[in-house]
């Protein structure tokens, strides 16, 4: 497989845009060192969030004394804790990721490929991340976890972002959601979020594999990558089609009933995947090739509130 081209660098426009946000989660996380976030873990802070009743043993600095002159009680003063969060990229290396609906050509740039889609929005999400003091991770996934770069903290990493981006797998694998989460799910022991960028194109589906993330207690984000002539392809015709995992081939005669079919099938499985996230309390986004990186960031994504 041939290196795909490497994601852009990004601008300093874009990166200053990129600062004003922040990556948002629904659950709290005990984090490691101060983070530009909050958490509900008590600790001394600058800001106030609640009291509870004295007992003994508690550090009488943080007793509320204002209020025990009202009260004639003891109240301990809670703080909420500025802290770090780990946030996970699981970016799809798969061969369906590879694919376009046609070879760019003379009068024809073509889309970037699902892949190089995913990659842009990670290297986007990952800077955030890093501007906010969020320890991120970016692995590549196909039929199972195929590279790491190691935890990143601080806007100084995005370098190590970009390279690690830049350095794909360069075997072309199928998918396989379950085998690759299994793994992933066995070496990370710090739980945090994870952001799943793929076209969860598995023959055999993507709910256990993403349930297995649930029961460990990961908050998941999926952001699936998807080409518009995926959703409604418009060609009719003699075709023979070739599927990049399975390496199989078909030959068929398209025509409006058959692309009415797929049409269909094609809605069940997104509408399919919404359900069961909001179900599950997922984030499901979709992202498409044919819309700029930089929209889909910071619009599209922020939109679906997993941004601020």
């Amino acid at each position: 497989m041939q290196t795909p081209a490497a994601p852009p660098l990004f601008d300093s426009a874009y990166l200053a845009k990129l600062e004003q946000l922040y990556l948002l989660s629904k659950r709290r996380f005990r984090g490691d060192q101060h983070a530009d976030r909050k958490s509900r873990q008590i600790g001394s802070s600058l800001e106030f969030a609640d009291y509870r009743t004295y007992s003994l043993g508690d550090d009488l600095r943080s007793v509320d004394w204002n209020i025990y002159g009202r009260l004639d009680r003891l109240f301990v003063k809670l703080f909420e804790h500025e802290q770090d969060l780990h946030i996970h990229f699981l970016v799809d290396a798969s061969s369906s990721m590879l694919w376009r609906p046609a070879p760019p050509g003379k009068g024809n740039p073509g889309r970037i490929t699902k892949f190089d889609q995913a990659r842009r929005i990670a290297a986007s999400l990952a800077y955030i991340g890093l501007a906010n003091l969020d320890r991120v991770d970016i692995h590549w996934f196909s039929s199972g976890l195929t590279g790491s770069m190691g935890l990143a903290r601080g806007k100084g990493q995005f370098h190590e972002i970009m390279e690690f981006l830049q350095k794909p797998p360069q075997e072309s694998r199928p998918t396989g959601l379950l085998a690759s989460f299994r793994m992933f799910t066995q070496s990370i022991r710090r739980r945090g979020v994870v952001f799943i960028l793929s076209d969860l194109f598995d023959p055999a589906g993507y709910e256990e594999a993403l349930s297995l993330l649930r029961y460990h207690q990961f908050e998941v984000q999926i952001i699936q990558v998807l080409d518009p002539a995926e959703l409604d392809p418009e060609a009719a015709g003699d075709f023979r089609l070739v599927e990049p995992e399975a390496n199989a081939t078909l030959e068929l005669t398209v025509n409006e009933g058959l692309l009415a079919s797929y049409r269909k099938e094609i809605n069940s499985f997104l509408e399919g995947l919404t359900r069961f996230g909001m179900e599950r309390g997922f984030g499901v986004m979709q992202a498409s090739t044919a819309i700029p990186f930089e929209d889909l960031v910071l619009r599209v994504l922020r939109d679906g509130i997993l941004l601020k």
